[in-house]
């Protein structure tokens, strides 16, 4: 961890959101999400406190950006000029560079018992990035359900793609080998070495077909085509015993990953709504272009049940 970024870290404020169904716990440092308790089990997993923040390399509960997921070859053409970006992840470019949004000292805007509103300024040419983003994420506790809304807007244009990172274990300990995930997508992107081939495959007759729920004993970082982008619908459900999870999103992906990685291996499985990897070179998926004049808008819904 560079020591400026370590230096921001010492400063993060922690909040807790609390009602009679959940207890929620965040840090303005990568936005991040650190808790999540039904009945006293956190069903996330991940850091608790600055020092175990400081040691995480997998993003656990952080909103990516300024693009989450992959940028084969840490370069993309927009306007007609290329511009140069970290190859943070082997050749390619992940989740904002080497010191994304999960890493950013985050301004806090609001906060009430249930609610915690943050700012963030990404100024032009940050991880290579043009045009100056502002970033605005709020986190809402509404009974049994956490709403997450992200908003941004730039001076010039650029590329946008933000996501939630956290990993569920609705078990609250182990490993989620026993956990059932349905995923509401008939379609998904074929992947070589982690960057999407710019195929749209059916899922019918594969390992990707979770549409009746599967239990999640296999390797997975793939990205889901969602059924309904663009309005707020179910994407995913994960399932354990008699506790449901559902996430509900307006983003045209959702990114399966179960966290083969983590410091424990299938500690969690991550659920990221977001647009699709690869975003700038492939026309035929949803672009991830950000234009002035323009608020950029994100909701991501998870219940517990």
């Amino acid at each position: 961890m560079l020591p400026e970024v370590r230096a921001e870290l010492e400063r993060a404020s922690f909040f807790t959101l609390e009602n009679e169904q959940l207890r929620v716990r965040l840090t303005n440092w990568g936005a991040r999400l650190l808790e999540f308790s039904l009945g006293g089990v956190n069903l996330l997993c991940g850091p608790r406190d600055i020092s175990s923040l400081a040691e995480d390399t997998c993003y656990c509960g952080a909103i990516c950006g300024r693009v989450a997921n992959r940028i084969a070859g840490g370069s993309f053409l927009l306007g007609g000029k290329r511009y140069a970006l970290a190859t943070n992840n082997g050749p390619n470019h992940l989740h904002g560079g080497e010191c994304g949004f999960d890493s950013r000292l985050w301004e806090i805007r609001e906060q009430t018992p249930t609610l915690v509103r943050l700012v963030l300024l990404s100024p032009a040419g940050e991880e290579g990035y043009p045009g100056t983003a502002q970033v605005q994420v709020s986190y809402e506790l509404k009974s049994a359900r956490l709403e997450l809304v992200m908003e941004a807007q730039t001076d010039a244009p650029t590329l946008l793609n933000l996501t939630n990172h956290a990993y569920w274990n609705l078990e609250g300990q182990g490993t989620i080998d026993a956990h059932i995930l349905h995923v509401n997508a008939d379609r998904y992107t074929p992947m070589v070495d982690n960057i999407p081939t710019g195929e749209i495959c059916p899922v019918a007759g594969t390992r990707f077909d979770l549409r009746e729920g599967q239990l999640l004993t296999g390797e997975y970082d793939d990205n889901y085509v969602l059924a309904s982008p663009g309005s707020l619908h179910e994407a995913a459900r994960l399932t354990y015993g008699d506790r449901v999870l559902t996430v509900s999103t307006d983003a045209p992906g959702l990114q399966v990953y179960t966290g083969d990685y983590l410091p424990h291996p299938r500690a969690g499985v991550a659920l990221e709504a977001q647009s699709f990897p690869d975003s700038p070179h492939h026309a035929n998926f949803p672009s991830i272009e950000f234009q002035p004049g323009v608020l950029w808008h994100r909701t991501i819904v998870w219940e517990i049940a």
